[in-house]
């Protein structure tokens, strides 16, 4: 069931080497490839004579599709708006459809998605210093551009809202609700971190800056550990949100 499962993963990460590399066309036909293998995977295969590690490899082998439709519609989405954050609310905005559909055929119950809104009153603090630490570190590595022009209630809020309810949702919900506990079904609690907070790092490829990858991997990590600790989806995503916030916001803003 390993095999199966770290082969999937390598062929993903196959796929964000090229990007690494600046063959972004390569990168994009290779995940193209990966996409169909693992959908007549899931269609078609017959991987294990056992009903139960079938069913959790083609539970991983779905939610490793999310990964793949996420890059795809980041690269290949046109850019109808001249304002970033408007298009990164198209791309992410579209992925709420298959995460949807993932959730329904998967039957994901609401506790294994994280939707505990409780000890919120410990989790905010805690997750405002977590993500404003992060993104300190981050700036050192990618030097980011700022997604706001200039630090105003409204741009800030603007950047906020976007974080919230796109990009932090759906990276969360894909990276930890989805891949994370249906990783811990098939392979166990620690290789389930591991491998999703390193497929997380992975997917960070497209700055082309190894130490991003580095940094976004061991983030990653922390996010699954966290998450599997508290299974508080609102945790990680004030974390995400913060840092992000913070990175391509406030950060750049005050620097300039």
């Amino acid at each position: 069931m390993k095999k199966e499962i770290f082969l999937a993963s390598l062929g993903i990460a196959v796929g964000e080497m090229n990007i690494f590399l600046g063959h972004t066309y390569s990168g994009i036909i290779i995940h193209i490839i990966n996409l169909q293998i693992l959908t007549l995977a899931i269609i078609f295969g017959r991987i294990s004579s056992d009903v139960e590690n079938v069913f959790h490899i083609k539970s991983v082998f779905q939610s490793l599709l999310l990964l793949l439709l996420l890059r795809i519609v980041n690269i290949a989405m046109p850019q109808f708006f001249t304002n970033t954050l408007l298009w990164y609310s198209l791309i992410y905005g579209v992925m709420f459809l298959p995460i949807y559909y993932i959730v329904k055929n998967q039957r994901i119950t609401i506790e294994e998605l994280g939707m505990d809104f409780k000890r919120l009153h410990i989790y905010f603090p805690a997750a405002l210093l977590i993500g404003t630490v992060a993104a300190l570190f981050e700036r050192g590595i990618i030097n980011p551009i700022p997604l706001v022009e200039n630090i105003n209630i409204s741009s800030i809020l603007m950047l906020t809202i976007v974080m919230f309810i796109f990009v932090g949702a759906v990276e969360e919900l894909i990276f930890r609700s989805i891949l994370q506990t249906r990783l811990e079904n098939a392979l166990g609690l620690k290789s389930g971190i591991l491998l999703s907070g390193a497929l997380f790092g992975i997917m960070h490829s497209s700055y082309g800056i190894l130490n991003e990858i580095l940094f976004a991997s061991i983030f990653g990590i922390i996010l699954s550990f966290i998450f599997q600790k508290t299974r508080s989806f609102p945790f990680i995503l004030l974390i995400h949100v913060s840092a992000n916030v913070l990175l391509f916001g406030i950060f750049p803003t005050i620097s300039t």
